[in-house]
């Protein structure tokens, strides 16, 4: 039987660390800065704004841990 990859639409750090190999840091602070949903203790990020960010991050050519710092200070 072969099983269907489903995407998940809501993103929690484990998530975002093991679908797109980031760090723990990188991760949380992705969590911090990006706008996202609380359930319980957990948040949880849209895959589009994360995907969304990364590609900005991209096209700026830096690092993102410095794309983050840079948008929590436009905040």
């Amino acid at each position: 039987m072969e099983k269907t990859l489903v995407e998940k639409r809501l993103l929690d750090a484990q998530d975002i660390r093991r679908e797109y190999g980031l760090g723990r840091t990188t991760a949380y602070g992705l969590l911090a800065t990006l706008p996202c949903v609380r359930v319980g203790k957990r948040r949880l990020l849209l895959r589009s704004d994360l995907e969304r960010f990364l590609e900005e991050a991209a096209r700026s050519g830096g690092d993102v841990l410095e794309a983050i710092k840079r948008k929590k200070a436009a905040s």
